[in-house]
């Protein structure tokens, strides 16, 4: 049986339910779904300081998730905090969902758009499709004036403000896709889809079905090049003392 573990790597507990509800719903019935957040990370992730609280916290719990028999790990944050430093030190598959949720969207369409919180999505995920490659493929990139820890408290004009950004990027700038770019518009797509006319990706839920299909056909990351600190020790440097002339 295939274990997933959904990581909110956020201090508040209140998308771990809902997280669950939609996920459940979106693997096979034999595939245990574990959602947790992590008690000592920032309340929400909206900037460079706040991933990098909470970085060192993800890989700790994606190390105990191997350890206690999780099948793969889903970061469910659009930065993916810790996510390559995971694939580092374990042996089971770790998927972030921005990373996942935009090359996905890659299959769908030509031209991306990405729409997330805050005015600085325009900087930090612009940098971020760079980082990924697809730079010349993301053809608009915004973020909604809503914190990400209101987003479900004002839903209505939450996607309101969605389908504007979304329809400027189709009409404008000639998207074919969009990427909802934070985990706390779970759910919201498939309406998304429907109003603007274009596919919408949920990137938790794309990101952990690809999570449960890799680890059920044995796919895992490649070690080549990888350097797992946790197996090779630090080395001392060896330096002479000894003076005068040879």
């Amino acid at each position: 049986m295939l274990k997933l573990l959904v990581l909110n790597p956020v201090s508040v507990d209140l998308w771990n339910t809902l997280v669950y509800n939609y996920v459940k719903s979106a693997l096979e019935p034999s595939t245990e779904v574990v959602v947790k957040s992590i008690r000592e990370a920032p309340q929400a992730i909206e900037c460079d300081y706040d991933k990098a609280l909470a970085e060192h916290l993800v890989v700790r719990e994606v190390i105990e998730a191997e350890k206690e028999g999780f099948s793969a790990v889903v970061i469910n944050c659009f930065d993916d905090p810790g996510l390559r430093a995971a694939r580092e030190v374990v042996d089971i598959p770790v998927f972030g969902i921005g990373e996942t949720s935009l090359y996905y969207a890659l299959v769908l369409g030509d031209n991306i758009a990405i729409v997330s919180t805050g005015r600085n999505s325009v900087v930090v995920y612009r940098r971020k499709a760079r980082e990924l490659g697809i730079d010349s493929r993301v053809v608009y990139v915004s973020g909604i004036e809503v914190p990400v820890l209101e987003l479900r408290s004002s839903e209505k004009l939450v996607k309101s403000m969605l389908v504007n950004e979304i329809s400027r990027a189709v009409s404008e700038y000639g998207a074919q896709v969009a990427v909802l770019g934070c985990g706390g518009f779970i759910g919201l797509a498939e309406e998304l889809s429907k109003e603007c006319g274009i596919p919408v990706v949920d990137p938790t839920l794309v990101t952990v079905k690809i999570a449960e299909m890799s680890a059920k056909l044995g796919y895992k990351h490649s070690k080549k090049y990888l350097f797992n600190r946790l197996k090779t020790p630090y080395l001392r440097q060896v330096t002479s003392t000894s003076s005068g002339t040879p």
